[in-house]
């Protein structure tokens, strides 16, 4: 009897001592399929409005002047459309200023030959004529203004294009701050650096595409002249070799 009476009492201690087995909570009725609970806040977007977009870190800053640094000093109340537009003016302008010396050019070169007929008695005429000719004998630097519009053109649709990148980029980095509620992320600081280096070669760009146009816009008016200076010497000539035919 003692024996069984230890033997039950070791057995009880036993009992005591087990490892208790976890439980194993059964599914509930909201979690049938066996899903994490994961909060809300973590899977959710906050909504992004646009007065949100507020430049707040030093490089957001940066990008956000320089961007209104080029709209103050270039854009003004202009658009990029309508510096392309009077560019495209201008490069139209020579066009025609082009076509009018080339047809002046050949109208002295016939007259000239014709004079050549009779050297002699039409040295003068043609001495002026071939004034004339050395005068407008401009058609490489006319070239080159034009080709300097052509520039200037280029670099204002370029200047477009990184304006609009450097907007995207800027507000694409303030939104990935914001969704990362105010942590500044790698990926942000990398666009608001690119935002501000785009702002600034647009910058660059239109600065270069305004020095272009000057001497083009400068030259224009001058090489007017000289084609209607020309135009009035031919009349004048054409004029008077038709009184001495009839004399």
């Amino acid at each position: 009897q003692k024996s069984f009476t230890k033997n039950f009492g070791e057995r009880k201690y036993e009992d005591l001592i087990n490892p208790i087995e976890p439980i194993i909570p059964s599914e509930s009725p909201k979690n049938k399929a066996n899903i994490p609970n994961i909060s809300i806040a973590h899977t959710q977007k906050k909504e992004i409005k646009r007065e949100d977009l507020i430049p707040s870190t030093n490089e957001e800053k940066e990008a956000d002047e320089a961007i209104k640094h080029l709209e103050k000093n270039f854009l003004k109340n202009s658009k990029f459309s309508e510096l392309i537009r009077e560019v495209r003016v201008l490069k139209d302008e020579y066009a025609l200023i082009k076509a009018d010396l080339y047809d002046v050019f050949e109208k002295i070169h016939n007259k000239k030959t014709s004079l050549m007929e009779n050297y002699k008695n039409n040295r003068d005429k043609i001495n002026k004529l071939t004034q004339l000719q050395n005068n407008l004998n401009i058609d490489t630097e006319l070239e080159q203004l034009i080709n300097m519009i052509d520039i200037a053109e280029n670099e204002i649709s370029s200047a477009a294009f990184l304006f609009e990148n450097a907007q995207k980029r800027l507000k694409e980095s303030i939104i990935k701050r914001l969704e990362s509620k105010n942590y500044r992320t790698s990926y942000g600081l990398k666009l608001s650096r690119q935002a501000t280096s785009d702002a600034r070669s647009a910058l660059n760009n239109l600065e270069s595409s305004a020095l272009k146009k000057l001497e083009p816009m400068g030259r224009k008016k001058e090489i007017k002249g000289l084609i209607k200076h020309a135009k009035t010497v031919l009349e004048n000539l054409s004029e008077l070799l038709f009184l001495n035919q009839r004399l």
